[in-house]
């Protein structure tokens, strides 16, 4: 096919797509170089349709999590067997020496407190008068803790763990 008779019926596709109000969503040069290329008219590639999923959820308008999520609100609750009365007075032993056993750690932290702070208020009798000594006693210090202070931490440290191996540093 010669130039020519490419650029004549590019014009005359033209003039039906003007008339036409859409394009089906196809960009102009692509059709030109579908159809109009060198190589001669291509095959058009139909897309197969997908066939859609009914559900359930398609019936109501929901989305699939919603109606998971409200399958597993509305699920029956199961309720546990029924304890016999031995193991309930063992559950009952438990709690209550539980609960003794931490009114006693609350009294005993607490009784560690206040001797440290009667303590810590003697001795800051004891210094003498109108001195220097007794200005910096009376100081309030609200500085971040020591460096060398042990934090509490949930886990033991880990025997060999170096975080200055860790660090990011800039090269």
């Amino acid at each position: 096919m010669s130039s020519l008779a490419i650029q004549f019926e590019k014009k005359i596709f033209l003039q039906s797509v003007n008339h036409q109000k859409h394009i089906h969503g196809q960009i102009l040069s692509g059709i030109f170089s579908r159809y109009f290329s060198d190589d001669g008219p291509k095959k058009r590639i139909s897309k197969v349709k997908k066939k859609e999923k009914k559900t359930k959820s398609g019936e109501t308008g929901r989305s699939r999590d919603l109606e998971l999520l409200l399958a597993f609100l509305d699920a029956p609750k199961v309720k546990p067997p029924p304890v016999d009365e031995e193991e309930t007075a063992r559950r009952e032993l438990i709690k209550k020496n539980y609960t003794i056993g931490k009114f006693k750690q609350h009294n005993e932290e607490n009784h560690d407190i206040a001797c440290k702070l009667k303590i810590k208020n003697h001795a800051i009798k004891m210094l003498p008068k109108n001195t220097i000594l007794k200005e910096k006693a009376l100081e309030i210090d609200d500085e971040f803790p020591p460096r060398w202070r042990i934090i509490p931490a949930w886990t033991p440290p880990i025997p060999g763990f170096n975080p200055s191996d860790y660090l990011l540093t800039e090269d």
